[in-house]
């Protein structure tokens, strides 16, 4: 908001000034070099509608009496008015009457009637000041076809660029002596009616102040092809072509050095002076092909110089400072392109204000800002030492440079202090052990930890939709989403709870929003806490509580029971049953209490890695199994298997789970049937699979297979005694072993248990052998 009211104020200011100088034009030297710079020249394309009868030097020598003979004027009216041009304008000293010859003024005056014959007139000053028109004598102004003022519009350095198209004084305005010509060449051709002149002889005084009006802007033709010149001499001889003046506009001036003046113009390839007759054949030539240009008028000269500076200061709120500099560059070549294009606009502007604006609007822009970016870095400067008091000093700055050295010191100064809290907050935020998350305002990932990377397994995460990646949360409660689709899009609530992915881990879930200094919602800041562990130790305190305040309370209260019994009725069982009872229940509370001591001591027992042999492991079980198998007419079979099958683990914890499945295979097999034990080695692993002939397990009742104190077939088999604990035992050892527990079965069709147990590192079990040998 600042920066816009500060870019309105600039922007106004600027346009004003720029505006009052573009309608004051006080550059006038820098407009006149901007329109003389040779990327801005006026060329007009030459033509074959002019000609020019020079009086040269050779014209000079050859006839008597110069530029002044109005009888060699006469003969010269004839030889051209015999080809029938468009129309002569002779630019020749024809104000007085010829006193001494006045033949000659007659003969002139016979010579031109009946052609278009345009005559000049000029403006002279007197010895007491006044001013006076010096017309033709009468007879040739009642002869000519029109009559036109002959000045120069000289600019204070002396060059003639334009010329006025009305001059007079006041009340009695005369054409331009091209401009007369042209119309009455038209007339004469039929177009439009020739330029009316005020009466001659003009008043003894007078009438007023000299007027200049309807200014045109002089632009020089290319001379390709160069504009057609002929000697007076040589017309007045008749050495000439005879279609040379056919149909065209015949212009007869002096040019001879020292008779004629000569003007500059603002050609720099081309700087020779130039005669009053060439210049007017450049104006008429630039009439001719309708490219006559004029000067802008004020309002114009406002929208050349304000329209392109407006769009730059569009420019500085929305670009950047290479775009800036590239819409300045635009728009001055866009100026060129309108001041080179004057002959078709037919519009000269006034450059100069809007061309020094466009050069130091952007160095104003950047002074402004400089100094707002001053004081801002001192605000901050000062904000970030309180903000940040308590942390280490800086050091103390130099003091050297200029007064903006030493703001940039102080402000670095503070900006290291900044990183040194920012590397502090990130470092902390990296090393913690949970998956953390900074969220943006909407919802997407700015920042993640190593330990939400893991948790995710992902490479990355930063740019990432967070609803996305806790959509699987479900709270534990009820199973609803914790983090809806765009919940946190439309509520700023924070968002606690414990949940459960689809891995199954349960989280504390912390979503709270954090805000800016100024008090707006910046983003999230998510942390999730893996508290399996601990609900699964809540869990398994809970089971052992319920363990121990029922299943094992059962066997002692059944011998109570018993005893209580043969008390109350003595000849209800004898001794013999009765011991035998008691035993029975005894043994069961023993297996209980011994199961769950090993399941506890299987999950939380810590052991030091050992290089175990499973082949030899395996046939231990099988041997050991050997009565129990002979008891039950139950063959125990070691298929073939590797020679050495090597893990690294425990080997007591080992020994125990393969014991427990070769047990449980027996408990379920059928008599006369077999129980088949083998290793398998798999890519990376180690298969350990014993195969039963039992009933078998139906697929929906497998996931059952694990809970505790859980038996499947108490009811099909009732004759098998157990506590349920055996299979939570052989998976916790496998677990703890980087392995796993994969079963085979179905309903009636027998079970296979198989053990996956990864092979250990070559290296790494070479020297556990080494050590052992």
């Amino acid at each position: 908001m600042h920066r816009r009211r500060g870019w309105l104020g600039f922007s106004l200011a600027v346009l004003l000034v720029t505006g009052v100088l573009a309608w004051l034009h006080p550059f006038t030297r820098i407009d006149r070099l901007l329109q003389d710079s040779p990327l801005a020249q006026l060329h007009e394309r030459s033509g074959d509608e002019i000609v020019i009868v020079e009086f040269d030097d050779a014209s000079l020598q050859a006839l008597e009496g110069g530029p002044w003979r109005r009888a060699h004027h006469a003969r010269l009216v004839q030889h051209i008015a015999a080809q029938q041009p468009r129309c002569i304008g002779l630019n020749l000293p024809l104000a007085e009457a010829d006193d001494a010859r006045p033949a000659e003024n007659a003969a002139l005056a016979q010579a031109m009637q009946g052609h278009c014959v345009v005559l000049p007139l000029s403006l002279q000053a007197s010895a007491d000041g006044t001013l006076r028109e010096r017309a033709p004598a009468p007879a040739l102004a009642a002869a000519a076809s029109g009559i036109g003022h002959v000045h120069q519009a000289l600019d204070s350095d002396g060059l003639v660029r334009s010329a006025y198209l009305q001059e007079g004084f006041e009340g009695r305005p005369w054409p331009h002596f091209v401009d007369a010509l042209r119309r009455a060449g038209e007339a004469r051709s039929g177009g439009a009616p020739a330029l009316a002149h005020p009466s001659l002889p003009p008043p003894a005084l007078p009438l007023g102040p000299w007027l200049r009006s309807d200014k045109q802007v002089l632009v020089l033709a290319r001379d390709d092809p160069p504009l057609r010149r002929v000697s007076y001499v040589d017309v007045w001889r008749g050495h000439v072509p005879p279609d040379l003046f056919r149909n065209r506009y015949v212009l007869v001036g002096v040019t001879a050095p020292g008779a004629a003046e000569a003007y500059a113009t603002p050609a720099p390839a081309e700087w020779a002076p130039r005669t009053g007759v060439e210049i007017f054949a450049h104006l008429l030539q630039s009439q001719l092909n309708g490219h006559a240009v004029s000067e802008a008028g004020p309002w114009q000269n406002l929208g050349f110089n304000l329209l392109p500076l407006a769009a730059v200061l569009l420019g500085l709120l929305r670009l950047r400072p290479a775009g800036v500099l590239a819409l300045i560059a635009g728009m001055l070549l866009l100026r060129l392109g309108l001041h080179a294009a004057r002959p078709w606009l037919g519009v000269q502007f006034m450059p100069a204000a809007g061309f020094i604006a466009l050069l130091a609007v952007y160095p104003a822009w950047l002074g402004l800002r400089l100094m707002t970016a001053l004081r801002i870095m001192r605000q901050a400067t000062r904000q970030l030492h309180v903000e940040l008091d308590g942390f280490p000093p800086p050091p103390a700055p130099s003091g050297s440079g200029d007064f903006l050295d030493r703001q940039m010191e102080a402000l670095s100064l503070a900006v290291v202090r900044m990183r040194d809290v920012h590397r502090f907050a990130r470092d902390g935020l990296e090393h913690l052990p949970d998956p953390t998350l900074v969220l943006n305002a909407q919802a997407q990932v700015l920042i993640a930890n190593r330990a939400a990377l893991r948790h995710w397994q992902a490479p990355a995460l930063a740019g990432q939709d967070a609803h996305r990646l806790l959509a699987d949360l479900a709270t534990r409660s009820d199973g609803r989403p914790l983090v809806p689709a765009g919940a946190l899009h439309h509520s700023r609530a924070p968002r606690l709870g414990e949940a459960v992915d689809a891995h199954g881990r349960v989280l504390l879930v912390r979503c709270v929003p954090f805000f800016d200094s100024r008090g707006a919602h910046a983003g999230w800041m998510v942390a999730l806490v893996d508290i399996s562990r601990m609900r699964q130790a809540q869990s398994q305190r809970d089971e052992a509580l319920r363990f121990i305040s029922h299943d094992i309370r059962e066997p002692s209260a059944a011998v109570l029971t018993v005893l209580e019994l043969v008390r109350t009725q003595p000849g209800l069982l004898t001794q013999q049953e009765m011991l035998e009872r008691i035993r029975r229940h005894a043994q069961t509370g023993l297996e209980l209490a011994d199961g769950f001591v090993n399941v506890a001591r299987a999950e939380v027992h810590a052991f030091v890695p050992e290089a175990v042999e499973l082949v030899s492991l395996l046939q231990q079980a099988v041997d050991s199994a050997w009565v129990q198998g002979r008891a039950r007419h139950v063959e125990v079979r070691m298929l073939q298997s590797p020679e050495e099958a090597w893990v690294l683990g425990d080997r007591g914890l080992l020994a125990r789970a393969l014991a427990n499945v070769v047990s449980n295979a027996l408990k379920y097999s059928p008599p006369v049937r077999e129980v088949q034990c083998r290793i398998v080695e798999k890519p990376g692993c180690w298969a350990i699979s014993v195969r039963d002939e039992g009933p078998g397990i139906a697929p929906e009742l497998q996931s059952q297979l694990f809970r505790p104190f859980h038996r499947l077939h108490r009811d099909a088999h009732p004759d098998v005694h157990g506590v349920g604990l055996g299979l939570l035992l052989v998976r916790t050892v496998v677990q703890r072993h980087g392995g796993a527990v994969e079963i085979d079965s179905a309903a009636n069709a027998g079970c296979t248990v198989t053990l996956v147990l990864p092979q250990p590192d070559p290296n790494e079990l070479a020297a556990l052998r080494g050590d052992l040998e």
